[in-house]
Protein backbone atom coordinates (compact mmCIF):
# COMPACT_ATOMS: atom_id res chain seq x y z
CA UNK A 1 0.00 0.00 0.00
CA UNK A 2 3.03 2.34 0.01
CA UNK A 3 4.04 4.75 -2.73
CA UNK A 4 7.12 4.21 -4.90
CA UNK A 5 8.87 7.01 -6.77
CA UNK A 6 11.28 6.12 -9.57
CA UNK A 7 13.47 8.70 -11.26
CA UNK A 8 14.97 8.83 -14.73
CA UNK A 9 16.96 11.62 -16.36
CA UNK A 10 19.11 12.01 -19.47
CA UNK A 11 20.83 14.71 -21.48
CA UNK A 12 21.55 14.73 -25.18
CA UNK A 13 21.52 16.69 -28.41
CA UNK A 14 18.89 16.50 -29.65
CA UNK A 15 17.10 16.03 -26.33
CA UNK A 16 16.12 12.37 -25.96
CA UNK A 17 12.70 10.80 -25.75
CA UNK A 18 12.39 9.30 -22.25
CA UNK A 19 10.12 6.28 -21.82
CA UNK A 20 9.25 4.11 -18.81
CA UNK A 21 8.39 0.47 -19.49
CA UNK A 22 7.22 -2.38 -17.32
CA UNK A 23 8.14 -5.38 -19.41
CA UNK A 24 6.90 -4.52 -22.93
CA UNK A 25 4.19 -2.13 -21.69
CA UNK A 26 4.79 1.63 -22.03
CA UNK A 27 3.89 3.33 -18.75
CA UNK A 28 4.89 6.90 -19.51
CA UNK A 29 6.89 8.83 -22.11
CA UNK A 30 7.96 12.40 -22.66
CA UNK A 31 9.93 13.77 -25.63
CA UNK A 32 12.59 16.35 -24.82
CA UNK A 33 12.10 16.31 -21.04
CA UNK A 34 15.30 16.29 -18.96
CA UNK A 35 13.70 13.94 -16.42
CA UNK A 36 10.72 11.63 -16.22
CA UNK A 37 9.60 10.53 -12.77
CA UNK A 38 7.36 7.52 -12.36
CA UNK A 39 5.05 7.49 -9.34
CA UNK A 40 3.38 4.26 -8.30
CA UNK A 41 0.63 4.80 -5.73
CA UNK A 42 -0.40 2.06 -3.33
CA UNK A 43 1.84 -0.68 -4.73
CA UNK A 44 0.84 -4.30 -4.29
CA UNK A 45 2.52 -7.61 -5.20
CA UNK A 46 1.03 -7.30 -8.72
CA UNK A 47 3.29 -4.25 -9.26
CA UNK A 48 6.41 -6.40 -8.84
CA UNK A 49 8.48 -6.70 -11.99
CA UNK A 50 11.15 -5.13 -14.14
CA UNK A 51 10.88 -1.39 -14.78
CA UNK A 52 13.06 0.13 -17.51
CA UNK A 53 13.74 3.73 -18.41
CA UNK A 54 14.90 4.28 -22.00
CA UNK A 55 16.48 7.47 -23.35
CA UNK A 56 16.59 7.58 -27.14
CA UNK A 57 17.49 10.07 -29.85
CA UNK A 58 18.82 9.79 -33.39
CA UNK A 59 22.32 9.05 -32.08
CA UNK A 60 21.39 6.03 -30.01
CA UNK A 61 19.56 4.46 -27.13
CA UNK A 62 20.49 3.96 -23.48
CA UNK A 63 18.51 2.22 -20.78
CA UNK A 64 18.54 1.26 -17.13
CA UNK A 65 16.35 -1.35 -15.48
CA UNK A 66 15.41 -2.16 -11.93
CA UNK A 67 13.57 -5.01 -10.34
CA UNK A 68 10.77 -4.07 -7.96
CA UNK A 69 9.70 -6.70 -5.41
CA UNK A 70 6.55 -5.99 -3.40
CA UNK A 71 5.78 -8.40 -0.57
Amino acid sequence: GSQVHLGCSAEGRPPPLLTWFRGPQVLREEPGAPSLPLHLAQVSPQDSGTYTCVAENRHGRHNRSLELHVA
